[in-house]
């Protein structure tokens, strides 16, 4: 199957979600807890507990679970003082609330090696501003079956691979009519210039697909370790792609020309506090220029780009 993905080197500091905006974080199905949880230590320990459910959380011991629930404390009243700010985007319980901030980013970002916007192919082909006019005002590849589920990298910072094949799972989509799931495994273990765990380069990983091609997940399921390359043996099919294309650096409307055709691999800064504990609307949060961690672009609309994470659907991340 052959086909041509694309990867962005911009960083682009406005980052949205897929949620009705008409909802209010008021709402506390959306944000997972309601003013009356703030009010008594009873409550803050009940709702502690119910989220410890919600997500699996077990603690070695009664110690531990006392640390972790001064942070969870501190978290919630971080989230409930950003909503009272009325963004255009709120906050809320996540996976990630036991976590201080500091722990979040050792464990989920901080893996774009910081030579990523030196890094480029010697046979990459730049995307340009004037290849496509007439885009569509807005456009969601979900709704057009292009977009797999989303998955968890766990605490592997394997977010390269997950951004690399959601790009490369669009596009096979789009020229074949074919939504297959591929392995971001592979190329956690077989594209030697990144870094496994401890990160990686999108491009690398596109331009590995465009030599070798890339097996369907069943046939090389994640693990989240990086092991030996076991791609020889897998057996099944294979998806390969036509080449790696740039878009344009620091040009946002080549960007979202881009998106206009398929998926496309993108990084951005996700170590802050604020987007730990997103849980919907158009972020416009704190977002610098230390790019730590990659997604995947799957739609656009008015004022937002929609993107795919990898931190599973406990989470409601940007």
């Amino acid at each position: 199957m052959a086909t041509i993905s694309s990867f962005s080197k911009l960083l682009f500091v406005a980052i949205c979600l897929s949620v009705h905006m008409g909802l209010s974080y008021g709402a506390f199905s959306i944000v997972g807890y309601s003013p009356d949880d703030l009010t008594s230590t009873e409550k803050l320990i009940n709702l502690f507990d119910s989220w410890m459910v919600e997500y699996d959380k077990v603690y070695k011991d009664i110690d531990e679970k006392i640390y972790r629930f001064e942070i969870f404390k501190d978290n919630l009243k971080y989230i409930d003082e950003t909503n009272k700010k009325n963004n255009t985007y709120w906050l809320g319980l996540t996976s990630f609330t036991d976590l201080t901030n500091d722990e979040f980013k050792e464990k989920y970002v901080g893996s774009i090696p910081e030579n990523w916007s030196t890094t480029e192919e010697p046979n990459d082909k730049e995307f340009i501003y004037d290849d496509v006019v007439n885009i569509p005002a807005s456009i969601d590849w979900r709704q057009k079956g292009a977009v797999t589920p989303v998955r968890n990298q766990g605490s592997c910072g394997s977010c390269w691979t997950f951004s690399s094949v959601a790009a490369v799972e669009g596009i096979n989509k789009i020229v074949t009519g074919q939504l297959v799931s591929l392995s971001e495994q592979e190329l956690l273990d077989c594209e030697r210039r990144s870094y496994g765990c401890r990160g990686g380069f999108p491009p690398y990983a596109l331009q590995y697909v465009a030599n070798s091609g890339i097996h369907l997940r069943q046939y090389y399921p994640y693990e989240g370790v990086q092991r030996q390359c076991r791609a020889a043996q897998a057996k099944g099919p294979k998806v390969k792609t036509d080449g790696v294309g740039r878009v344009q650096r620091n040009n946002e409307q080549a960007l979202i020309q881009r998106i206009a055709i398929q998926p496309v691999s993108i990084v951005v800064e996700a170590k802050g506090r604020a987007f730990q504990n997103y849980r919907g609307g158009i972020f416009a949060g704190p977002c610098g220029t230390s790019i730590d961690h990659a997604v995947a672009a799957v739609g656009y609309g008015n004022g937002y780009i929609l993107i795919k994470n990898s931190w599973g659907t406990g989470v409601t991340a940007p």
